[in-house]
């Protein structure tokens, strides 16, 4: 499957972005899927997140909702929150968030404030993605006092994620 990347940074400053070399995106999206299965299997919504940097993974998280009543419990927010505490800094400038779903506006806010530089996902969050939604907050590069928007890789393993999606409704 072929993806696609939108909302490049028009920063003008060149970025060295995770995935240069051939199956790394899918390499890292395997690990998302492997975190929404868990999700899943705890009865909730099958969204998994990593947060990479240095080629390295420093952040995990899967879906708490709707088990939990934290709204706070999104993949995204997870894996960051996870990060953070890792490396020990609140700035994760070079790092690339990948998730099986486009992330929502919280999550994009979120993404936007850790200066995180690439977003990588599966499958559209229509009417709600941080990307593809018509308040695409994850690209808007002119929201005062915010540094470059991240670039954007989207369709990673689009199939797979859309079938464990999918067997949600079926249950």
């Amino acid at each position: 499957m072929r993806s696609t990347v939108r909302g490049i940074s028009t920063s003008g400053r060149s970025m060295k972005t995770i995935g240069d070399e051939p199956g790394t995106h899918e390499r890292y999206m395997q690990r998302c899927i492997e975190l929404a299965r868990t999700a899943l299997q705890r009865g909730n919504v099958p969204v998994g997140s990593i947060v990479v940097l240095e080629g390295s993974i420093v952040g995990e998280g899967f879906e708490t909702l709707p088990a939990s009543n934290d709204i706070l419990g999104h993949a995204e927010v997870i894996a960051c929150g996870d990060a953070v505490a890792r490396t020990g800094s609140k700035s994760l400038v070079g790092a690339s968030l990948y998730s099986t779903a486009e992330p929502c506006f919280m999550c994009s806010y979120l993404i936007r404030e850790y200066e995180i530089g690439q977003v990588v996902y599966a499958i559209d969050s229509p009417g709600i993605g941080g990307a593809t939604s018509n308040h695409p907050i994850l690209t808007d590069v002119s929201i005062a006092n915010w540094g470059p928007a991240p670039n954007i890789v989207a369709g990673i393993l689009r199939e797979e994620c859309q079938l464990l999606r999918s067997s949600t409704t079926r249950q």
